[in-house]
């Protein structure tokens, strides 16, 4: 681990311990603005899930993970050279996508890069969700993928799981 990683880490666990945050669980039905974090060479699971998402009016905001500073059209981007060696934030979209209240984060990006943690762990989203294997797991539900490690069957298996959760106050809601 860098010296950078390394500082990033212990920034993001003095702010983590200072953070006080309200989990919210929330049905695919009742999702009205999601944040979805994934990594470039994702695009085709993330446009498939941003439609999805579009179709039943859900605004979405994204963060797009690269290596090397890239474009993705329309897209936020980030890469390891957004964050200094203090753990300063140089992109403005990065602080604006962890600012952001939205309903949930959804983390397609099956990475556990130090910069991508750091943004999972201050997202003020009422509810989080990705994988099992993320170290340390800043999630509140999270879906094991040790068996088909592909972002596609993780969202697949995400929404099928969101669609699920509280069903039955859904529908004693509906009654």
């Amino acid at each position: 681990m860098s010296l950078k990683d390394q500082f990033l880490s212990w920034v993001l666990n003095r702010k983590q311990n200072e953070k006080n945050r309200n989990v919210r669980a929330v049905n695919l039905n009742k999702i009205k603005t999601a944040g979805i974090l994934w990594k470039m060479e994702d695009q085709k699971v993330f446009n498939r899930l941003v439609n999805q998402f579009k179709q039943q009016g859900i605004s979405v905001r994204s963060l797009c993970f690269s290596e090397q500073r890239g474009s993705v059209q329309g897209e936020a981007i980030f890469s390891p050279a957004d964050f200094s060696l203090f753990g300063k934030i140089k992109n403005p979209e990065i602080q604006q996508f962890i600012d952001n209240q939205s309903d949930i984060l959804i983390d397609i990006s099956l990475s556990s890069g130090i910069e991508m943690q750091y943004i999972r762990g201050l997202s003020k989203a009422a509810f989080k969700v990705g994988w099992s294997n993320a170290e340390p797991n800043f999630f509140d539900m999270t879906i094991d993928v040790s068996s088909q490690k592909e972002p596609g069957y993780l969202a697949e298996q995400l929404l099928y799981y969101l669609g699920e959760l509280n069903k039955q106050q859904v529908v004693k809601e509906i009654e």
